[in-house]
């Protein structure tokens, strides 16, 4: 592990790493004061075997390892036949952003999004835009970070967020930490956002929604050879996490990253939306996002915009009421459209809100509630 990185250094390295992560706050560890976690902490959600052995029980992956082997998401591992979190208390990545950036554009709670992420992940996206810190491991990233919950608790407060985001890598594989912090943050009146591919066991993933205020589901395509071939998961588990989501009390929105010629089958995303509708109504945000070249995808083209055009305008067919474009500033798929008189109630450009035509909750032009948390 790299020491003694620059501000200069390490903002390079993140704009490197992926265009997502370029907005890094500075937050100095001087002023964290929190001390250095311990390296290990006892996993949940696994079972000892015999010789030593464990199964992981937190995602479908199910990693059963040997002594001193670390699973398949690189952030777990057995030591000495017992299973733990490596990566517990030592962030990889820390920033302040838009909560609008999550994405999130029916949730408004007054404030930033005090962003944390740690090295690892249990799926392996050909495309990540983050793979430098999500395809390595607490020790092969430039750098990590001392940041207890406590800690990030106290710096979220201190940099006047309105919550704490798991966000970047898959919160998934330091569930340990995410779950202790969002209890502490609950406590202190933030708020807890989780950024989630929806990999997860049903038993930890119900264990964990109650302490969860919004999540941002990754649904990444409707495919399972693409699935399969591209994200090295199974859609069917993706869906089943979705079911549990739609009934909880937890405000959720889905965004689609588009890949060309890959999962942009305009039959398959009606279907998608579709099931969408019946699973989590008509009036659950989608957000359409614009690929860039990244990982190993690079050969493949950006998404056009017609594309993400055609996306929306086939969502919408199918039923749902809000459909966004992403990472195209300036198109009209990321403003907020009122469903009864069409007109905009949320202006944005990017992730900037310009403007707001809502009146407690309700569209300020014709009255018609407007689905989503808006305090």
């Amino acid at each position: 592990m790299q020491q003694g990185w620059t501000r200069r250094e390490f903002l390079n390295h993140c704009a490197i790493a992926g265009a997502g992560l370029c907005a890094f706050a500075w937050l100095g560890r001087d002023a964290w004061g929190q001390g250095r976690a311990a390296d290990l902490h006892e996993a949940m959600f696994y079972e000892r075997l015999s010789d030593g052995k464990t199964r992981c029980l937190l995602c479908p992956n199910e990693c059963v390892r040997s002594k001193e082997e670390d699973g398949l998401c690189r952030a777990r591992g057995n030591r000495n036949g017992a299973y733990y979190s490596l990566v517990y208390g030592r962030p990889c990545v820390v920033a302040m952003d838009e909560i609008e950036k999550c994405p999130l554009n029916h949730y408004q709670v007054g404030g930033k999004a005090f962003s944390i992420a740690t090295a690892g992940c249990n799926l392996t996206c050909q495309y990540c835009q983050n793979w430098a810190f999500s395809q390595a491991g607490p020790n092969d990233v430039p750098k990590t970070y001392p940041l207890t919950p406590q800690g990030v608790v106290n710096e979220a407060l201190r940099n006047r967020a309105a919550a704490v985001a798991y966000f970047y890598t898959e919160p998934t594989v330091y569930y340990e930490y995410m779950l202790d912090t969002a209890r502490l943050a609950r406590q202190r009146g933030l708020k807890n956002i989780m950024v989630t591919a929806g990999y997860m066991s049903p038993e930890p993933l119900k264990a964990l929604l109650p302490w969860m205020d919004a999540v941002t589901f990754g649904l990444k395509g409707w495919n399972e050879a693409f699935y399969r071939k591209y994200i090295g998961c199974e859609l069917r588990y993706v869906k089943e996490a979705a079911v549990i989501l739609a009934a909880s009390k937890v405000w959720w929105e889905v965004v689609t990253l588009l890949l060309p010629s890959l999962n942009d089958n305009m039959d398959e995303i009606r279907d998608m939306a579709q099931w969408l509708r019946e699973v989590g109504g008509a009036e659950r945000p989608l957000h359409f996002t614009r690929f860039r070249p990244e990982y190993r995808l690079r050969r493949l083209p950006m998404t056009p915009a017609a594309t993400l055009s055609a996306a929306r305008e086939a969502a919408m067919a199918a039923g749902l009421k809000y459909v966004y474009v992403g990472n195209m500033p300036g198109h009209e798929g990321g403003d907020t459209y009122c469903p009864a008189c069409r007109r905009k109630v949320v202006e944005r450009m990017g992730f900037t809100v310009m403007k707001k035509h809502l009146t407690a909750g309700k569209c300020a032009h014709c009255g018609q509630p407007i689905r989503g948390v808006w305090s």
